[in-house]
């Protein structure tokens, strides 16, 4: 299989779709600003894919207000 960067980039860009859908998913009824959460979660997976993975997580473990 060739690695190229176009491959590589349609994967972050996969990716980051899947996690953001993932944290909105998770911070439905938990948070009053949801497009904000949503705007941190594109944004940290985009700079740094592990913490938009943890922020994920975060959202994922909070109780509900």
């Amino acid at each position: 299989m060739n690695l190229n960067a176009t491959l590589i980039g349609q994967i972050i860009f996969v990716l980051t779709l899947v996690v953001v859908f993932f944290t909105l998913k998770f911070a439905k009824g938990k948070t009053t600003n949801l497009p904000l959460v949503g705007f941190y979660a594109l944004v940290l997976n985009i700079v740094f894919a592990p913490a938009g993975w943890i922020y994920c997580w975060y959202w994922s473990t909070k109780p509900t207000l």
